[in-house]
């Protein structure tokens, strides 16, 4: 293990962040063993009904009130690192605790999907004690002007794993379909013992201590929050950003229980977006150092608008895959560009001392507007039907088109010092697309 210093060398800050890339793999691959269809599949599995589906993520996202006693650890001077490592381990062990759920039937009273959303919960509490120390960790090992290249990077190398890994566990499902719960033992496991792989990468990274010493009380870092406006407008876009959340779970179950698609296919269609990922995240990671991250959000954003109206007519498993596929090029595109720039702006806009703090709040108010929104989402068909309106659970797709044009214009209220126009990005954005280099210009 690699001790604590106050300065890092750069040939260590590299090791780190090629550990990191490594480490982003390895997650991404053992989400998309765990996550998305799979993990929704397992709970249908287990008698899950779409309002189930929606507190499977609601639940977990309350647990966001412990980053702010974390961030406080933090600021206290913890071992950040420390803290990382226990609370990841954690949260890999859960899926012991998932894996046995199929063979307490009969032997807890309580119904199995109900195990399977505490068990879920209490690893994102884990995982948000976790982040919030990496969060700090990160802040000040990775040099600001080198943050733009290595976020584009991050999300590159775990796009190409996670749609990689998404359409083997999809063949696996599909080949296995007879015995569904070994495949999806099978699959947990796998991701399970990759999370814990990426843990143990923590070890050999540089801990650098924090740039200033964090000598004010925890409500002055509090106060200091509120008072960064900046960061106050950024954390409101992406507070109207993660409104989105009211249909994120419903994407899968509409195409599982609904269209009957398999999971195999289920995966190709979002393999377009995973690969518009890769092809395009370090390239928004140099129009973000190029012309600075605010741009980037308003271009981006603004094209994600009419997006969610393409559901209206798909109703096949033909139609899905053709065109959500299809759709999804060019939504994996904007999604990256909003990843990057945003993943960049939130460093960009608060200051080392306090950071963990102001990290905190920010993941808290964000994921606290966002927590809600799956149930309501899951309850949002019958809430219709009882006012004599018929609709299948695509109108939580729908009801994203108004929350992303709210971001829109949160996003056009930040203030980004050096940020060029965003009228200039998206006039010179073709020929920098032509010309990658271009963006290394002066």
């Amino acid at each position: 293990m690699i001790e604590d210093t106050d300065t890092v060398p750069m040939t260590a800050v590299t090791r780190a962040m090629k550990l990191t890339y490594l480490q982003a793999m390895l997650g991404a691959a053992s989400v998309a063993l765990t996550g998305g269809a799979f993990i929704t599949g397992f709970a249908l599995k287990l008698g899950a009904d779409t309002i189930h589906i929606g507190l499977m993520s609601t639940l977990p996202m309350l647990c966001i009130l412990v980053q702010l006693l974390a961030s406080a650890v933090v600021e206290r001077g913890a071992d950040r690192r420390r803290m990382t490592i226990i609370w990841s381990l954690g949260g890999v062990a859960g899926w012991a605790g998932i894996l046995c759920i199929p063979l307490l039937g009969g032997v807890v009273a309580l119904p199995q999907i109900w195990l399977l959303i505490g068990m879920l919960t209490l690893m994102t509490l884990f995982a948000y004690i976790a982040g919030s120390a990496r969060g700090s960790w990160v802040g000040d090992l990775i040099p600001e002007a080198m943050r733009g290249a290595f976020f584009g990077n991050l999300f590159m190398y775990s796009a190409i794993v996670s749609g990689a890994f998404g359409l083997l566990g999809g063949v696996l499902m599909d080949y296995l379909k007879d015995r569904e719960a070994t495949a999806f033992c099978t699959l947990f496991a796998i991701g399970a013992g990759l999370g814990l792989v990426s843990v143990l990468l923590y070890l050999p990274q540089p801990h650098v201590r924090p740039a200033r010493a964090s000598e004010d009380g925890f409500r002055a870092h509090l106060r200091a929050t509120f008072a960064n406006r900046p960061f106050m407008v950024v954390m409101l876009y992406a507070l109207l950003w993660s409104l989105q959340s009211i249909a994120w779970p419903f994407y899968a179950t509409y195409m599982l229980d609904t269209v009957k698609m398999s999971y195999f296919w289920i995966s190709v269609t979002g393999i377009s977006a995973m690969l518009t990922m890769v092809l395009t995240a370090p390239f928004w990671g140099r129009v973000v150092d190029r012309y600075g991250c605010r741009p980037v959000l308003v271009a981006c954003t603004a094209a994600c608008v009419p997006l969610p109206l393409i559901w209206f007519w798909l109703e096949t498993p033909l139609a899905v895959t053709v065109v959500v596929s299809t759709v999804n090029i060019l939504g994996g595109a904007l999604g990256a560009g909003i990843s990057v720039a945003l993943s960049t702006l939130v460093y960009k806009a608060t200051p080392s001392a306090g950071r963990a703090v102001q990290f905190a709040i920010y993941s808290i108010l964000v994921t606290l507007a966002a927590a809600p929104m799956p149930t309501l989402g899951g309850a949002l068909p019958g809430l219709l039907a009882r006012w004599g309106i018929t609709a299948d659970i695509r109108v939580t797709f729908y009801a994203c088109i108004p929350l992303i044009l709210a971001a829109l214009f949160a996003a056009r209220a930040i203030r980004e010092a050096g940020a060029g126009a965003t009228v200039e990005l998206v006039r010179r954005l073709p020929f920098h697309l032509r010309r990658p280099a271009s963006l290394h210009a002066a």
